[in-house]
């Protein structure tokens, strides 16, 4: 099925307020198929589109961080923690380093270490003379410290 001009320029100014490919689709009365296929055929449609659909998804992470500021600065009455929550996730997902870079310092080992309490041996004393298959070697005593 193919969608007529006015269509289009209604899926690609609806893309640039909601950012999504379904919403457009409902707004023009076509679907997401039909738009697919649409971008497949005409490269200047789809070029449109993928603009349309990034410049949606920044006007999603505006809004957003509009709303966390009104509940920053307590303009807003009484505070929703699900909508709070919900601009805090999409402000992660659309803006770009909205929460910083995240950097691991140090190496996580995942190697499980058993610690037992049984005592070490006390390598100050003397080592004890021990018998060798022949007799005729003799062991050289030394003083070993750890």
């Amino acid at each position: 099925m193919k969608i007529t001009h006015d269509q289009k320029e209604t899926a690609i100014e609806d893309m640039r307020e909601y950012g999504t490919m379904q919403h457009a689709s409902k707004v023009c009365g076509v679907s997401v198929r039909t738009l697919n296929e649409e971008m497949r055929r005409s490269e200047v449609f789809k070029r449109r589109v993928l603009e349309a659909r990034a410049e949606g998804k920044q006007n999603i992470a505006d809004k957003a961080v509009e709303m966390i500021k009104l509940y920053a600065s307590g303009e807003l009455p009484k505070t929703d923690r699900n909508v709070l929550t919900a601009n805090i996730a999409l402000a992660n997902a659309y803006e770009a380093g909205f929460r910083g870079t995240t950097q691991v310092q140090g190496r996580i080992e995942h190697a499980i270490r058993v610690i037992t309490a049984v005592p070490r041996p006390n390598y100050l004393d003397e080592p004890k003379e021990e018998m060798l298959l022949d007799p005729k070697i003799k062991l050289i005593k030394e003083n070993v410290s750890d």
